[in-house]
């Protein structure tokens, strides 16, 4: 399994200093390569060619203001934003595009989760798998806490809804902190082979950056989660992490999840 690091768009530096460090890729931020413009997109294109460190994966799938459950979807703006957005992705080689963005998928009291279940399945099947298939890149379905969003809090809800798309260019996605904080079932995403195509990783209880200062047993928890990873197929984790030094943190970071990860 490649392990990679979420590296922003902006500060080149941070793909530099990751190739430096030995991560297998990094990940981008997709609104961000979406929304630059053609010049500004170009270079960057180039560096990473330069640089010779893959673009693998991105997060930030949409705008929280482009919303795709309620009674104002604009299916127009959404399918101009991610042909955009995807065909920029397939150019940068980018295998997985995560889908979290927990305002753009939520709703108020006022609409029922039978609606927006139906919303989402609609804004799958017939916006984002047709382009994903058409570019090559694949749609990582990203549960997250409960605060942040109204629907998609467990594995399984993000599996369901790829079923659903008929895992036409979609699937799901394991983020350790969201299982964690969900009281989701670590061991359980081992069951889901074959549709798992990418994860995110952060230390489970403050979300930090992974660290030899943790309680010691979180590394039962990375251990855990690395193998049911392993058992379902999944091909890449990400770094998902807060962190007060980016350049301070990460090497011990790529240490102790490597560790994990052949333990």
């Amino acid at each position: 399994m490649k392990l990679g690091a979420c590296l922003g768009y902006g500060d080149f530096s941070k793909f530099e200093y990751a190739k430096k460090c030995g991560l297998d890729y990094g990940e981008t931020d997709f609104t961000d390569i979406t929304l630059a413009s053609d010049e500004d997109f170009n270079s960057f294109c180039e560096n990473i060619k330069k640089l010779g460190l893959p673009v693998l994966s991105a997060n930030h799938f949409l705008p929280g203001d482009l919303k795709v459950v309620g009674e104002n979807v604009d299916y127009k703006a959404l399918t101009e934003f991610l042909e955009k957005g995807l065909k920029r992705a397939s150019k940068l080689g980018i295998q997985s595009v995560v889908f979290g963005s927990g305002r753009a998928r939520s709703f108020g009291d006022d609409y029922t989760v039978e609606k927006a279940n139906e919303d989402m399945v609609k804004f799958l099947k017939e916006i984002v798998s047709p382009l994903a298939s058409e570019y090559d890149v694949n749609v990582v379905i990203e549960p997250l806490s409960f605060p942040e969003t109204s629907m998609i809090h467990t594995v399984k809800d993000g599996v369901d809804f790829a079923e659903k798309a008929d895992f036409n260019h979609i699937y799901g996605l394991a983020d350790l902190f969201h299982v964690c904080n969900n009281k989701d079932d670590v061991d359980g995403i081992g069951d889901f082979i074959g549709k798992i195509k990418h994860a995110h990783i952060a230390e489970p209880q403050t979300r930090v950056f992974p660290n030899k200062n943790a309680d010691i047993g979180v590394d039962d928890i990375y251990k855990r989660f690395f193998s049911a990873l392993k058992k379902a197929g999944c091909e890449t984790c990400t770094i998902e992490a807060r962190t007060d030094d980016f350049f301070a943190d990460l090497p011990e970071a790529i240490e102790v999840l490597k560790e994990m990860q052949n333990a």
